[in-house]
């Protein structure tokens, strides 16, 4: 779908002439910090949301943050600069920092455990990248495991050779999701010749109960939303105000990881309620094909950011043991 151009162009000068306001105001009764919160991201707002209430209730309403939702084709750089905290998918903007991609990749993680291990391996190089764009990284917020469904069981890769796959999501092709599976057989289709496809989110996944019998756990990524907050903004902070944005972000996140879990395990039995065949994962054979599909992408990744990204699958991979 094409975008209207004017109105993304309306918009964006809206963002711009509001950025002396929008960064952060204080009222002139009280020390009252007012900071506006712009969510990028449409499919997890309720995180940036929960972050926003928690600063609230914490800093006994000291500090006051308003949410409100910025069309996600923002700029990366505009979106730096105008938003005193910001909400949005980081693999969106790989093609400005590369490292920014690594939670999208394919079959790198198989657990929620594996992808958090990830987090912590990565995180310094996460705020090295950030802090090339005045930002500070405040908390994470996971996808849903990215899963496969089908209109046949999948018992094994020969199942894939031939099957139709409709392009994913601009995260997903930029990762490489589809073509891990094109290198296993699977052929480019269109939607509606799609017998296999690709899907990340609840809503979506409880329309595809309506279009496929078969619904299989393959963890193929679990990509991360970003909450930032301006350096220039953090700085003009109180240290303890501050150190309640410090102390929300690691509840957030926590909280988010956790209701991510329990979501999961809900929608498994959601599926299954629906009359669809739901496997908690395909055989290990298919895991492992899928692996080694996916190694080029992965390492493709690697090359585009460098030693540091060499460096972040290697000691990622030793810290699972898997090698």
């Amino acid at each position: 779908m094409k975008r209207n151009t004017f109105e993304t162009r309306r918009r964006l000068l809206a963002l711009l002439g509001a950025f002396p306001v929008s960064v952060c105001s204080v009222s002139s009764k009280a020390q009252l910090k007012q900071l506006e919160l712009a969510s990028y991201e449409d499919r997890s707002v309720n995180g940036a949301q929960l972050f926003a209430d928690k600063v609230a209730e914490d800093s006994a309403g000291a500090v006051r943050i308003s949410l409100e939702a910025i069309p996600p084709w923002v700029p990366f750089q505009i979106m730096s600069k105008v938003s005193a905290i910001a909400h949005y998918c980081a693999p969106e903007f790989a093609n400005i920092e590369p490292i920014l991609g690594l939670s999208a990749l394919p079959m790198v993680t198989a657990t929620f455990d594996e992808a958090e291990s990830l987090l912590r391996v990565a995180r310094p190089y996460y705020g090295s990248a950030l802090a090339r764009h005045d930002q500070i990284l405040l908390m994470t917020q996971p996808w849903r495991p990215v899963a496969l469904w089908s209109t046949f069981r999948i018992r094994s890769v020969a199942d894939l050779q031939g099957s139709a796959l409709p392009i994913s999501s601009y995260v997903g092709e930029n990762a490489g999701w589809g073509s891990t599976f094109i290198r296993l057989g699977a052929r480019r289709a269109s939607f509606s010749e799609a017998e296999i496809m690709l899907s990340s989110g609840y809503t979506t996944n409880m329309k595809f109960t309506q279009e496929f019998a078969f619904f299989t756990e393959i963890f193929l990524a679990a990509p991360l939303n970003f909450l930032t907050i301006s350096r220039e903004v953090f700085e003009s902070l109180s240290e303890a105000e501050r150190h309640v944005l410090i102390a929300t972000g690691r509840y957030t996140e926590l909280s988010q990881w956790k209701l991510q879990r329990q979501l999961v395990h809900h929608e498994h039995q959601e599926i299954a309620a629906r009359g669809v065949s739901a496997a908690a994962q395909p055989p290990a054979d298919v895991l492992a094909t899928l692996r080694t599909a996916a190694e080029p992408d992965i390492q493709r990744w690697a090359e585009s950011v460098g030693e540091e990204g060499r460096t972040i699958l290697t000691d990622y991979r030793r810290a699972v043991r898997r090698w």
